[in-house]
This record gives C-alpha cells, structure tokens and sequence, in this order.
C-alpha cells in the first residue's frame, strides 16, 4: 500500500487510459449514427400540438356553409368550398405561408380580448373584381409584381364584411361573439395580432370559383381563447333550435296546455268548534276589503293581481298586474 509509483509508471497508466477512450468515442458515434438521430428543434416545444378542440368541427361546418351562400349570392355564380383540417402553428410559421403582397384583414372579437385575422387568396381577389366588372373569362389578371388597388382593396372589404354575419352565427352555439371589422393590411409584417413563438389556431375554407381555385384563412391567436377552452375541447355543443316545424309544434303544445286558476278571495282563522257550529246564513269575515286585488294562481303558483266582478253575466276577474315577488303573496 505504500508503494511508490515511477514516473514511467504513471506515465504507461496515463497512456492506456487514452487508448481506451477513443474507440469508445467511436462506438458512440457509430451507435448515433445507426440509430437515426433526429436533431430537437426547441421553437416545436411551444405548440399545443396534444390539445384537442373539437368544438371547431362545429364552427367551421357552420362557417363553411355560410361562406360558401354567401359568396354565390353575391357573386352571382355557384361557389364550392371545403373546409381543411384545423392546424396549431406559432404565428411565425404562419406568417412565412402568407404571401406578399397579401390581402389581410383584422377583426376584434367582442368580448374576447385580442384580435383575429382573415386572409384572402390574392387568386380570390382578382376574380372577385374580374366578376364585379363583368369580365367573360377569369384568372387574366396579373398577380405577381403588383399590389391591390383602391377599387379592388374596397370590393373585398365589402365581401368580407358581408361574411362576418355568418362567422357570428357560426360562434353562437359555442359563445355568442360580436365581429367588428378594424382595419386591413398587404403586407403580414404589419399584421401582428399575437408574438412570434405564440400558437395560433388556422383555419382554412378551400374556394373554387369557376376555373380559379383559392383560400379564405382564419388565424385565431390561442390566448385569446383560454376563456372558452372548456367549450371549445367538449365533444358536444348543444345548438340552438331553428327548425320552424319543431317551434311551431312546440308552441301550439304549450297554448292547448290546460292549467289550473284560482283566485283567492281571502283568508280568515277559525277554530274547530266554530266550524262545527257553522250553519246556513252564516257569515265569514275574510282578511280582505272589497277594494283589494286578489292573488290569482297558476298550477298553485302566484302569478297575477286581479280585481273581482262580472263579466256577460259570470263571475270573472280582470288582471291588473304580473306578481314579480312571489314571497310576498302567503
């Protein structure tokens, strides 16, 4: 144990730890390589990509309809769309998809905080103006090298205000959102609706008009929906009834619904044995005066104050009042 290492010693220990360790760095490299190792990109690790929403199914189905009568009823022409499968990106992916120049137009969602954007395929504009000028043939107009003009900016803007009505409808089963038309842009760069590594929800309405073939895209920053994220990850959203057949049955239901009415003309306390002695003639004194409005009763419920008298020869009361404290009538 007390031995005394030489340096030639030190020096042949040192030197075969060395030659041990490099075949192991090689092994390593080896079993990476054969292993197919695909580099992390860390910018992935912000995107929600594991959260469901299903209520979007609902909103862009509802959307997508309303789009697709909207447009033809405008425009004068059968219009097709398709509604492509919602993506969560960042925001700077989503910018790098958006060419220049585009048509981009930022709404306000009320009374949820932050704003959303609607982009327009340039394909989309140019037929839409070609449409409203009364052109025959459509796509020959140039869209490489230019930007939008005053007159094709405000013909689009109008289509566009015109489809906030149908995305209002379409949020409804899930919360009721008012749209609010705020400005538009060209250039994405002077869009920014939310930072760049925040996840965005994208969603796409497919259009074909004609020959020409294009894309109306919704983004939605994700913060801004963290009010309804329960809503929006349920598998089912209870619609509201606009059948016209289901209303009007339901209301003829309920008016040949018979119920029950009495009107209390008063109250008075007596004791057994004056109920006993009770005979014909006899007289009740109630806790009312001639003047007081009765308390008048549906299915045992108050409901109305009436007033007694006759009417074509019967007994009758006439209502004066709906009852809005029910604790107040004993």
């Amino acid at each position: 144990m007390n031995q005394i290492l030489s340096q030639e010693e030190i020096d042949a220990l040192l030197g075969g730890l060395d030659e041990e360790e490099a075949p192991q760095e090689e092994s390593s490299l080896t079993e990476s390589k054969d292993g197919e190792i695909v580099p992390y990109d860390f910018s992935q690790s912000a995107r929600p990509t594991t959260v469901k929403l299903p209520a979007f199914d609902v909103i862009n189905d509802q959307f997508n309809r309303g789009l697709r009568n909207t447009l033809s009823s405008i425009l004068r022409l059968v219009v097709d769309s398709a509604v492509v499968p919602t993506e969560i990106i960042t925001f700077k992916e989503f910018l790098r998809r958006v060419p220049v120049p585009s048509n981009i137009h930022i709404l306000k969602m009320e009374p949820l905080r932050g704003h959303i954007m609607m982009v327009v395929d340039p394909q989309i504009v140019f037929c839409t103006v070609e449409i409203f000028l009364g052109a025959n043939q459509f796509g020959q107009a140039k869209i490489e090298g230019r930007e939008f003009t005053t007159i094709e900016q405000r013909l689009i803007g109008r289509i566009v205000s015109s489809l906030l009505s149908d995305l209002e409808k379409a949020w409804r089963p899930i919360h009721p959102v008012e749209i609010h038309y705020v400005r538009n842009e060209i250039n994405p760069q002077f869009a920014k609706i939310a930072q760049a590594d925040d996840p965005v929800i994208i969603n796409k309405y497919q259009l074909d008009l004609e020959e020409i073939n294009g894309a109306i895209t919704l983004c939605i920053p994700f913060n801004i929906l963290r009010p309804l994220k329960s809503r929006l990850q349920a598998t089912f959203q209870s619609e509201e009834g606009e059948d016209p057949a289901w209303k009007k049955g339901v209301i003829e239901n309920v008016t040949h619904t018979d119920v029950e009415l009495v009107a209390r003309l008063g109250k008075a306390h007596i004791t057994g044995g004056e109920l006993m002695n009770l005979d014909i003639g006899d007289m009740i004194q109630l806790d009312t005066s001639v003047d007081d409005p009765l308390p008048v009763f549906i299915q045992g419920l108050p409901k109305f104050l009436a007033l007694p008298g006759l009417y074509r020869g019967q007994r009758a009361v006439k209502i004066e009042q709906l009852v809005e404290d029910i604790d107040s009538i004993e």
